[in-house]
C-alpha cells in the first residue's frame, strides 16, 4: 500500500478531494496544522505532512509512522484515512485525539469506484467518540472532533 506511489498520485474525484473539499479542510483549521498522509492538495494547508512512503518531494512530508504522534498539533487533517480499516481506525482516533484540538477527517460512506485499500466506511454513531458531521453527499462526508 505505502510504496504503490502511482495509485496514490493518480487518484481521481471523489476518490481524491477537489477544490471544494479543499474548502471545507482549510475552514476548519486554525493553528499549528498536521497532515496524516500527503495528498497533493492539501499540502498548501498543513505544516508538516506525515507518510510511511511520501508519494510527492515536498519539504511539509515526514516519512514517520501515524501511530508514533507524540506532539500537539491544533489542527490534524486526514483524507480518506478512516477507510483503512476498522481496527485501524480504532486505534488511531485515542493517539490523534490527545494530541490535537481539531480533528477533521474525510472518510468514505459508499464509495463510487472500484476501491483498491479502502476496507472501512464508518457512520459517525459508529464512532468512538462520535464526531460531528460536515454532510457532502452520499459518497463522502467529513467528520470533525472539537476538543476545545
Amino acid at each position: 500500500m505505502h510504496q504503490d506511489k502511482d495509485y496514490w498520485r493518480n487518484l481521481k474525484w471523489p476518490a481524491a478531494p477537489n477544490n471544494d473539499d479543499y474548502n471545507v479542510f482549510q475552514s476548519y483549521c486554525s493553528g499549528s496544522v498536521l497532515l496524516l498522509g500527503s495528498t497533493h492538495l492539501l499540502l498548501p494547508l498543513c505544516n508538516e505532512a506525515w507518510d510511511l512512503e511520501p508519494k510527492y518531494d515536498s519539504p511539509k512530508i515526514v516519512n514517520r509512522d501515524w501511530f508514533t504522534l507524540d506532539q500537539h498539533w491544533d489542527t490534524i487533517l486526514i483524507d480518506g484515512g478512516l477507510a483503512f480499516g476498522k481496527e485501524s481506525t480504532a486505534r488511531l482516533l485515542p493517539i490523534v485525539l490527545s494530541h490535537c484540538n481539531r480533528f477533521v477527517a474525510r472518510a468514505f460512506l459508499n464509495p463510487n469506484w472500484p476501491t483498491k485499500y479502502a476496507v472501512y466506511f464508518p457512520q459517525a454513531h459508529e464512532l468512538n467518540p462520535q464526531p460531528t458531521e460536515h454532510p457532502i453527499n452520499e459518497v463522502y462526508t467529513f467528520y470533525i472532533w472539537n476538543k476545545k
